[in-house]
């Protein structure tokens, strides 16, 4: 089960209570990381923890939750999911709401249904826009004297060399890891976009151009038509023909 963070920011402690116990024992998988009562103390936890969703008092003892979205937008490349809670039910802050595709907008005192409507929406929003989230990630691999930064997109293959990785990216380019490939497998793999092909390939099923089961190669293709021919294991053949037929 997938466990979203969650930030609450609400200045009146009933309300807040409130909303974490709800959370708590309707919606285990929202985990709340923290919650703060103004805006200067949300900003500093939102950006040290960066969580997946916001839950927003709007108006606020020192300003309103608006202003600190716009503040958080200068300095994040990309805003969690929003859900506000207000006891107002004013429009005018609903239509500036829009401005940050805000995922909800509940009147306080929030009830369990409306809750869970906004859990789910979030959920759905989070499932659509996934994909893309995974290719804006950054993965850091240690190479000679230097740390490499890479998107998963920018990865084609990576392959095992002994106790070390060739890694190879999109603009054809082979980098050397030196980090054996059963320490890199478990940051990339959970990103869905990369499967183990056999003891010695991670592969990025993107990038997979046609199967050779007779050969035992992977032929990738990258974005700039470069092509790449992976010999790979009668059993790792297997494994890229059954996630290119899912």
């Amino acid at each position: 089960m997938k466990t979203y963070r969650a930030i609450i920011v609400e200045d009146e402690m009933l309300p807040r209570l409130s909303l974490i116990q709800k959370l708590n024992e309707y919606h285990p998988d929202i985990e709340v990381v923290d919650s703060c009562g103004d805006t200067v103390s949300a900003m500093e936890m939102i950006l040290k923890i960066k969580p997946d969703v916001l839950f927003l008092d709007i108006r606020l003892s020192d300003n309103d939750s608006l202003w600190l979205l716009e503040q958080l937008q200068t300095s994040m490349e990309e805003l969690p999911y929003v859900i506000f809670t207000t006891a107002y039910n004013d429009s005018g802050y609903m239509l500036k709401a829009l401005r940050f595709q805000a995922v909800d907008y509940l009147l306080k005192p929030v009830s369990i249904v409306d809750l869970a409507k906004a859990i789910t929406r979030m959920k759905d929003k989070a499932r659509k826009t996934g994909g893309e989230k995974v290719l804006e990630q950054t993965y850091s691999f240690h190479t000679f004297n230097s740390t490499l930064i890479l998107k998963a997109d920018d990865i084609v293959y990576i392959e095992a060399d002994g106790n070390y990785c060739k890694l190879f990216t999109a603009k054809y380019s082979e980098e050397p890891v030196f980090e054996r490939l059963g320490d890199v497998e478990p940051r990339l793999l959970p990103a869905g976009l990369f499967v183990r092909a056999g003891k010695r390939h991670l592969i990025n099923r993107k990038y997979i151009y046609k199967i050779n089961a007779k050969q035992h190669v992977c032929i990738l293709k990258s974005l700039t038509d470069k092509f790449y021919n992976v010999n790979v294991s009668a059993n790792g053949i297997t494994v890229l023909q059954e996630t290119v037929s899912t």
